[in-house]
Order: structure tokens, then C-alpha cells, then sequence
């Protein structure tokens, strides 16, 4: 079995070794699934492993691979996808109770796209419930419970893919696939110590994907470096005509190649220099010691304030048009008779949806509760 190493090798270095046939994409996974095994139930990781899948790519990888069929740098590269993300005959629990015993009976284009290129799937990660629909207050607020940081397990990993972050850090997977209306690639990467990439709305396809608001939603990779980023981005990026807001064929696809040109362009570090108006001692050193090294390979650094402004109507708007695209769900929860089961805040959401849709008779405190254009505030 390999050694310890493997797990935290990027997806590049893993590639190489199975190209080369230095590294069986069957040893590979049986690999991460002992260790998914051992670590998983201790961060919250998972909401399911599924060995039989893996098995059935692995193994199906290898002989591709033996018989000189290598579809690329994910060939035999074992990863997780969000339980919010469609796998045909698994359940796909969105991180809530109500839908523990979800199935469906496809593929969302993201796991067809990893499909294609040859990817190890393991399992479902875990995930705050509903992807945090109109707000929570605890990381509990999950099917599976709070999910644990790595590095240190009385911290929270951030949500909303939160055991897509806490998979990558504790190398259960060579790679993530994460989900971001408002932060839930990033925040959970900068928790965990991960590289996570966020596209531009329309880049990925949300067929199959769980929708928290359609106009908001982006599907992205979390895992070792930006390379390794770049290289799932080029996989699971394009049009899709299932996917009405994904971007024209011409401008879809993405390619990515180690000898891509990075000085065509001069590169350019964006420093705030007013983000924080006081930091703790530890993250002030990491401060200092991160920007020392820019400075090291950047001779010219000029750093620039970010404007105060307040988000006033806007966010109301946005906390609006959540309710307004959390509401299907709802219906969904009150047609089921299961009104009662979501955890936390969530709960209250569900509640107030369907309440005000008339569907359900005023929930306990929501009898005097004013309304905003047509949505209850």
C-alpha cells in the first residue's frame, strides 16, 4: 500500500505516477477509502462512502490505462462531490432530513463530465442543510452534524461545503467538488487551508445541482493548488443545454496546459490594505509572513483601500429572492407532511415559506409577523 505521502500529493504528481503505470488508480482508491474510513466519522466528512462505485471506475480505469487508453489528468483520480449534487441511484440528502431517502434516477452533468474523463468517485460530502438556505447559526446544522476542521477539531471547517473542505485538508481525496452562492467554496478553503476555485456564474452547469438561488449558484473544485484547480476546472466547465444560464458553446470550454504563457500578461497580487480594522496575534504574523513573500517575488507593491458602502436594500433583496427560490423546497417539505424535521434556523424557513404560501396554517410567533412586498421579514 503506498505510505502516507500519497494523501496529500497534488492531483498533477498523482497523474503522473498513473500514467506512468507507477501507481494503480485500484491501489489508489482502496488507499483513500481505508483512510476515509478511519478519519471521515471523525470531521463529519462524508455523507456516505460509496466503495462500490469507486471500484467499478477504478478498476475500469486501470484497464484502460494497461491497455494504453489515458483519458487525461484525472484518469484514476479518486475525489468527493457535494451531497447536493445528483448521483443516479444514491441518495442525495441536500444536508437535510427531510430528504435523507432522496434518490434520483440521473447523473448531474458535473459527475456526468467526471464520468467522462475518467475520475474515482468515493463518496457524498457532507454539507450544511439546504446549503445554508436563508442563514443558520450553528455548524450543526447538518444531517451529519458539525462538520470538524483538520487542523483542529474544535473549529468549525466553514460552510456551506463543509465536508468538502475537511475531505481535501485531511487528504481522504485527491479533490473536492464544492458548491457557492455566497462564500461556500471560499470561506470553507480559507478554513481549512485548501486551494478552492469559485467561476464566474455560467462556467459550470447546475444541472442536477440542488438550486438555492439560480442566479446566484456556482459549482466549483477545492483541492491541493491552483494547477490542480485549473486542471478539474477544464473537466467539468462548458455549455450545457440542460443548463439555460451556462455561457455560449464558443466560450464555455476552458483548456488548460503547464506550458500556458503566464508572463503574456504581467501578474498582478491584489493587496487590501484596509480589509481588517484589528487582527488576532497568530493571524497578524501570517499576515506579515505572507506578505514578505510577495514581496520577494513582486519588487512593486502597491496596495489599495476597499470602499465602505453598505449593501442597505440590496441585501433585503437578496434575503427576498432566497425565500422566493427556497419556496419549491418547502412545498415539497409540507406536501410530505415533514414540516417538522429541518434542523435550526432552517426549520424556521421552511416554516415561513410554506405559511406564506397558505399552505400550512401560521406557525407559532409568525401571527403578527409584517410583510415586505409580498414575503414576510
Amino acid at each position: 500500500m503506498p505510505g502516507e505521502e500519497i494523501f496529500y500529493l497534488s492531483v498533477s504528481e498523482l497523474a503522473k505516477r498513473i500514467e506512468s503505470k507507477k501507481l494503480s488508480p485500484v491501489t489508489l482508491t482502496q488507499a483513500y477509502l481505508d483512510r476515509s474510513e478511519k478519519f471521515g466519522p471523525r470531521f463529519n466528512a462524508y455523507a456516505r462512502l460509496t466503495p462500490e462505485i469507486a471500484f467499478e471506475q477504478a478498476k475500469a480505469a486501470e484497464k484502460e490505462i494497461q491497455r494504453g487508453h489515458y483519458r487525461g489528468p484525472l484518469h484514476g483520480i479518486p475525489y468527493a462531490a457535494k451531497d447536493l449534487l445528483a448521483v443516479k441511484g444514491l441518495p442525495t440528502t441536500w444536508g437535510a432530513k427531510p430528504y435523507a431517502n432522496q434518490v434520483f434516477d440521473y447523473n448531474a452533468t458535473v459527475i456526468e463530465h467526471l464520468n467522462r474523463v475518467g475520475a474515482v468517485m468515493l463518496g457524498k460530502a457532507s454539507m450544511i442543510e439546504l446549503a445554508g438556505g436563508m442563514g443558520y447559526r450553528f455548524a450543526s446544522a447538518s444531517l451529519q452534524g458539525e462538520a470538524k476542521n483538520p487542523w483542529d477539531t474544535t473549529c468549525w471547517t466553514c460552510g456551506s461545503s463543509s465536508g468538502s473542505g475537511a475531505i481535501v485538508a485531511a487528504g481522504l481525496a485527491a479533490f473536492a467538488i464544492g458548491t457557492e452562492t455566497w462564500g461556500s467554496i471560499t470561506c470553507p478553503s480559507a478554513f481549512c487551508g485548501v486551494t478552492g476555485l469559485r467561476p464566474t456564474y455560467g462556467r459550470v452547469s447546475r444541472y442536477g445541482a440542488m438550486a438555492l438561488a439560480p442566479s446566484m449558484d456556482k459549482i466549483g473544485p477545492l483541492a491541493r493548488s491552483a494547477e490542480d484547480c485549473a486542471r478539474i476546472f477544464a473537466a467539468i466547465a462548458g455549455h450545457d443545454p440542460k443548463d439555460r444560464g451556462t455561457v455560449p458553446i464558443d466560450k464555455g470550454a476552458f483548456t488548460y496546459s503547464p506550458s500556458m504563457e503566464l508572463r503574456a500578461r504581467p501578474l498582478k497580487i491584489g493587496w487590501l490594505t484596509n480589509a481588517w480594522k484589528s487582527l488576532e496575534s497568530g493571524v497578524c504574523q501570517a499576515r506579515r509572513s505572507c506578505l514578505q513573500g510577495i514581496e520577494k517575488i513582486f519588487f512593486e507593491r502597491e496596495g489599495c483601500g476597499l470602499a465602505r458602502w453598505s449593501l442597505g436594500g440590496c441585501w433585503q433583496y437578496y434575503r427576498c429572492c432566497g425565500v422566493r427560490d427556497f419556496i419549491p423546497a418547502a412545498d415539497s417539505l409540507r406536501s410530505s407532511e415533514r414540516i417538522d424535521r429541518p434542523i435550526g434556523a432552517n426549520r424556521r424557513i421552511c416554516e415561513r415559506a410554506v405559511y406564506r404560501r397558505g399552505l400550512s396554517t401560521s406557525p407559532q410567533g409568525e401571527r403578527n409577523r409584517p410583510e415586505k412586498n409580498g414575503f414576510l421579514v
